[in-house]
């Protein structure tokens, strides 16, 4: 909840509603990713070029939409899974057909609902009111003129014109929504035997087995191409000795960036939520307010806040007592950061306060003034981070000059050792997992991999260092001899015979429990075979105890009936082969169906815009002329 709070209010509200566009002008320049191709075209929509500077924004743009979802767990495996360049491109180029339609069609924006829709995003209002001093501010931290973003603006505000003119036609009836209810709520209860490979462990495998699998499986022992590089490295750490910063750079700095040096108001605070569905009905919001009531009685009469939070509140932060931390105004949907700033540290909302999540109730912990940093405080930060920047510009120049100083691989070694330098040597590595010991082993591989043998890279920054890198040897794809990979062939021919077996294992006690009636009488004739329940599953929950989270398992679950409790063959998944059988299956209530219509109905209609839209999108494609480069 305080995630999705704070993503709907304030410094992020510009993001939200421009969706692509701010973000990808915030990383115009960023990097060397394509600065050798800036100004070449990666593709043409009817003849329109798409740039290549045009394409740098929208890859970096993804990325950013990436990160925000994924955080952390975003890694350089993942954005090539998601295959990120080819997502960007797509966009762009879907963009382009999207705005050549628009114009076929006349579409057109007024000036006055275009300021309209300006001066209505919250991002450039203060105390809910229009701020021109806040646009323009707001605007140069992303690179951007008050003409260039009212023409993105415009444009996309007619693209949405023309969106909405492909996905009109989309209509849902009360039917399919029922449907939709049924099939996502229907709960089902089975029975499951599991056979796992890994304990089958009375298996004999012979030299001649090993042969006959290694000589069916070749190719998946085939080793991925390797280099051999040598580099130097520019650490700026290495480049601090004599810098420093003056007064008046110092001073200068900390009148350029007057934000660093400030903490705004914050206050910590606790909430009880009632929450309410998107298009909650008058009678839904009233019953939700009066149970707020009935709780904040309890709260003004002194019971514990936080054991109040964890029985009553719909938040996930009931677990921590409703406790939403340390937030600054703009962290929150105005509602609730107007009534927790406005309470004394202690105080507890008078009346429920109502925002778009429901009915909170509020309990302000603390309450920080907004501060500033004083330049005498701040000068050693200030200092700390001008050498920073001073020593990797030495840092950058020296790679620089040694670079224009190189002309072959030869040059590379001798003025490494002109100027002192360590020139050193990787093992073989390939592209996946980079040099051994390297600080960011995949960056420096990905780097090495575009070089031809015996060319210097240009300087290249990694993990906050400058590198020059040189290929000095390659050793092509290969499929090795048996001998030189036989007990990793051993093993994988070990599990296919376990996997085997526990196929037939599972196949035959399947039959047993249809000749039986059921599995409990067909294990009764193996003392080893257990039977077990998984509980009560739904679509919405599918992890099953005990079992972890399988696709797989689940379909087949749901697909058994009353007529046919039996699988047609054993379930196959990622931990075993598993032989169910159905124990009960209940439809949901009807009275919830009156209750979540609204939001089925809504969830379905986006499900429909969002088909008739690809399918209108993949037809204009195909009518139309795009030609893309290959040079990503």
């Amino acid at each position: 909840m305080l995630n999705t709070m704070r993503e709907n209010a304030g410094s992020w509200i510009i993001k939200v509603l421009l969706g692509v566009i701010v973000v990808a002008f915030v990383f115009m320049g960023a990097g060397s990713f394509f600065k050798a191709n800036r100004s070449s075209k990666v593709a043409t929509v009817n003849g329109e070029t798409i740039s290549a500077d045009q394409y740098q924004r929208a890859y970096y743009n993804t990325l950013e939409n990436l990160r925000s979802q994924f955080g952390n767990r975003l890694n350089d495996d993942m954005i090539k899974m998601l295959n990120v360049k080819k997502q960007a491109l797509d966009a762009l180029i879907d963009t382009t057909l999207l705005r050549q339609e628009a114009q076929k069609n006349g579409l057109r924006i007024p000036d006055e609902e275009l300021a309209a829709s300006i001066t209505s995003i919250p991002a450039f209002q203060n105390n809910g009111a229009f701020d021109k001093d806040r646009y323009k501010m707001l605007l140069g931290q992303n690179r951007l003129t008050p003409e260039k973003f009212e023409t993105i603006q415009k444009e996309a505000m007619i693209m949405d014109q023309m969106r909405s003119l492909i996905i009109h036609s989309a209509m849902v009836s009360e039917d399919e929504a029922r449907a939709w209810y049924q099939w996502e709520n229907t709960s089902t209860d089975i029975n499951y035997a599991v056979f796992k490979p890994e304990t089958f462990t009375n298996i004999e495998i012979t030299d001649k087995m090993i042969a006959d699998y290694y000589a069916a499986h070749k190719e998946d022992y085939r080793t991925k191409p390797q280099v051999q590089a040598q580099y130097i490295k520019f650490d700026p750490a290495q480049y601090k000795a004599g810098i420093t910063a003056t007064p008046e750079e110092i001073a200068q700095y900390y009148a350029e960036y007057p934000d660093e040096f400030k903490t705004p108001e914050t206050v910590s605070a606790r909430h009880i939520l009632f929450s309410l569905p998107e298009k909650a009905t008058g009678e839904q919001v009233e019953t939700a307010r009066q149970k707020a009531l009935e709780v904040l009685k309890k709260a003004a009469a002194g019971e514990d806040f936080a054991k109040l939070a964890k029985t009553y509140s719909d938040d996930p932060s009931k677990e921590n007592g409703g406790d939403l931390g340390s937030f600054t105004r703009d962290q929150m949907v105005k509602p609730f950061s107007d009534a927790a700033f406005a309470l004394s540290v202690g105080g507890i909302s008078k009346e429920p306060v109502r925002t778009q999540f429901g009915w909170h109730i509020i309990k302000v912990d603390a309450h920080k003034p907004a501060s500033t940093v004083s330049l005498k405080e701040a000068t050693p930060k200030i200092t700390e981070k001008l050498i920073d920047q001073k020593a990797k510009k030495r840092a950058y120049d020296a790679a620089e000059s040694l670079y224009n100083a190189t002309f072959n691989g030869e040059d590379f070694v001798k003025n490494a050792k002109a100027e002192k330098l360590d020139l050193v040597k990787t093992d073989f590595f390939g592209i996946d997992k980079g040099p051994k010991g390297f600080p960011d082993a995949k960056a420096f591989a990905e780097l090495a991999f575009k070089l031809p043998l015996m060319e210097i890279s240009d300087v290249a920054e990694i993990d906050n260092a400058y590198y020059l890198i040189q290929v000095i040897k390659n050793e092509p794809e290969k499929i090795p001899p048996l001998d030189a990979v036989k007990e990793q062939v051993r093993a994988d021919a070990v599990r296919e015979q376990q996997k085997t077996a526990a196929e037939k294992a599972a196949a035959q006690f399947l039959e047993k429990a249809r000749a039986a009636g059921s599995l409990a009488a067909a294990a009764g004739e193996n003392s080893g075979i257990t039977i077990k329940s998984t509980g009560a599953l739904n679509r919405n929950k599918t992890a099953i105890p005990g079992i972890g989270t399988d696709p797989a398992l689940i379909a087949a679950a749901f697909g058994l009936t009353e007529k046919n409790k039996l699988p047609k063959k054993p379930v196959q998944t990622e931990t075993g082969l598993y032989v169910i059988e159905l124990k009960e299956k209940k439809a949901p209530p009807e009275q919830g169906f009156k209750i979540a219509e609204r939001n089925i109905m809504d969830r379905i209609l986006q499900q429909k815009q969002m088909k008739l839209y690809t399918s209108w999108i993949a037809k204009l494609r195909e009518k139309s002329d795009i030609k893309e480069s290959g040079n990503l």
